[in-house]
């Protein structure tokens, strides 16, 4: 049977009534490994010859391995080196950044118990100013009394006399004064 026959489409289908893909008989499987040389490859029993070439090229290949270790151990080592200083470096953040923290809250303490010393300062002067003014009240207030209880009531009947004549006098001269009729006062 030849290669293209193979992988035909056959209406041998075991009786299902349909078509079926069919990979060929055994023979054809045969003949392709018949066609194809692998030569040493495919011929797992490695002569020795080829075996010490293989070893000098495993010598070549160690050095090449031993350097890709040495590399890859130096850059394990600069990693751990590199994540060494980023934890380094953040723990210091982390401290300065709580020292500030620290400072900060003692910075506002600090302002607050001014504020709060300012305050009392202000409440005090305030109450001293107050009790001053309420002193100065009661001084005004004593001294007001003082002076009214320093007064000495005295009557001056001459003075008052005086005063009753002069009051009689413009009294009787509305009444009896320029006009003849009495009913002139009243606008008649």
């Amino acid at each position: 049977m030849d290669i293209g026959a193979t992988n035909a489409v056959t209406d041998n289908t075991g009786g299902f009534g349909g078509k079926a893909f069919s990979l060929g008989d055994d023979h054809a499987m045969q003949e392709d490994d018949d066609d194809v040389d692998l030569g040493a490859a495919a011929n797992w029993n490695i002569s020795k010859a080829s075996a010490s070439a293989s070893q000098d090229d495993a010598g070549a290949d160690d050095d090449a391995w031993g350097a890709a270790r040495k590399q890859a151990a130096a850059s394990k080592a600069l990693e751990a080196d590199r994540k060494a200083r980023d934890v380094k470096m953040m723990a210091e953040a982390e401290a300065t950044q709580k020292q500030s923290l620290a400072a900060a809250a003692a910075r506002g303490e600090e302002i607050r118990a001014q504020h709060a010393e300012k305050e009392e300062e202000e409440a005090r002067r305030k109450e001293e100013e107050e009790r001053e003014a309420e002193a100065a009240r009661e001084a005004a207030r004593e001294a007001a009394r003082k002076q009214a209880e320093g007064v000495e009531r005295t009557v001056d009947l001459d003075a008052q006399r005086d005063i009753m004549r002069q009051y009689e006098q413009s009294f009787l001269d509305k009444e009896l004064g320029g006009s003849a009729s009495p009913s002139s006062d009243f606008g008649f």
